[in-house]
């Protein structure tokens, strides 16, 4: 008489394993699918960080100009026509 409680307790999480075994098994697959998800997003490049990489680049490269231009400049007329040239507002 006792057997039949204790046996129905046994096969009730067996009967529902089948919920949770999934949920383990597919587990691992998910985890790898956002480990992808997320490289791959860190490999790709957007529009904007396009343009904001290489407005970046134009940047040095006028500053580079500007240090050169003042580097050759003989007189302070050229200086400031150097500075006048290389001002911020592109």
């Amino acid at each position: 008489m006792r057997a039949v409680p204790f046996l129905t307790l046994i096969l009730i999480p067996l009967a529902l394993s089948g919920c949770t075994a999934s949920k383990i098994v597919t587990a691992p697959f998910r985890a790898a699918g956002t480990v992808v998800e997320t490289a791959v997003d860190a490999t790709t490049q957007s529009q904007s960080e396009r343009e904001e990489d290489l407005g970046r680049q134009v940047l040095k490269k006028r500053k580079k100009e500007r240090e050169l231009c003042l580097d050759e400049a003989q007189n302070k007329q050229e200086r400031r026509n150097c500075k006048e040239a290389y001002e911020r507002p592109y």
